[in-house]
């Protein structure tokens, strides 16, 4: 994601378009329907809500078979509160076969802890990918074939 995605027309679009790809590439034969007018709608003089957009789009979603994530990556570049809007009723509305992987530098503004209490939310942090002092240490010596010392591999991993 970038800075542009911050216009919700815009995020919505890229966000129908993802789902007509993902239906074509699973060849669900109403790949050409899904979204398509939804996208005519937002570009309309009078949009309908965003509410009935999604959920249209939700229902169509709901006609995919087979499970499928969505990545939304570098989901730190949205600052707009709309964007935020969106993505918390589509995940507040997911259909079970739809899972949704977000990749930021930093919390969203969504409802995490509410996602947290339901059991609905998985987090990986930066802590839960730094290697520990012994896998640092295979990783550098086995598979860089670096041969450093206890004490260089410490001095890394202070950095």
């Amino acid at each position: 994601m970038d800075d542009g995605d911050n216009d919700s027309t815009r995020f919505l679009s890229y966000l129908v378009t993802a789902v007509q790809t993902l239906a074509l590439s699973q060849g669900e034969g109403i790949a050409p329907t899904v979204g398509a007018g939804m996208l005519a709608a937002l570009q309309s003089s009078q949009p309908p809500s965003i509410e009935s957009i999604l959920t249209t789009l939700l229902n169509e979603i709901a006609a995919i078979s087979g499970n499928f994530v969505l990545v939304l990556d570098d989901y730190h570049a949205i600052v707009s509160k709309s964007v935020d809007q969106i993505l918390t009723f589509l995940i507040e509305h997911l259909p079970p076969q739809m899972h949704l992987v977000i990749a930021t530098r930093e919390d969203p503004s969504l409802p995490l802890a509410r996602l947290r209490a339901r059991g609905q939310l998985t987090e990986l942090r930066a802590a839960d990918l730094r290697f520990t002092s012994s896998e640092a240490a295979d990783f550098l010596n086995q598979v860089m074939e670096l041969n450093l010392s206890a004490e260089e591999i410490t001095a890394l991993e202070t950095r």
